[in-house]
């Protein structure tokens, strides 16, 4: 299993829009991002269940246990996550 580091959330932000997702609004300290680009997304991938919205917490530094959290709801593993960082 590969380690996790915590990141801040615009960093996880930006790799949400690489793959295909967009800021759906922003409530507070929390930004709803929803799936827009399913193409991008499953010719990265390949064909998997994902889910079309995620919320990312607005802190610096998002904690492990939140970004494992994150990483299972848009169905990455950690090794492909931190490529993409």
């Amino acid at each position: 299993m590969s380690k996790l580091t915590p990141v801040n959330y615009d960093r996880v932000v930006k790799v949400l829009v690489d793959i295909g997702y967009a800021v759906n609004n922003q409530k507070g300290s929390h930004i709803v991002m929803r799936l827009v680009d399913q193409q991008k997304y499953f010719s990265l991938f390949g064909c998997r269940k994902n889910e079309t919205m995620v919320v990312v917490p607005a802190h610096k530094p998002l904690g492990k246990g939140m970004l494992r959290t994150i990483i299972r709801e848009i169905d990455l593993s950690v090794e492909e996550f931190n490529k993409l960082l």
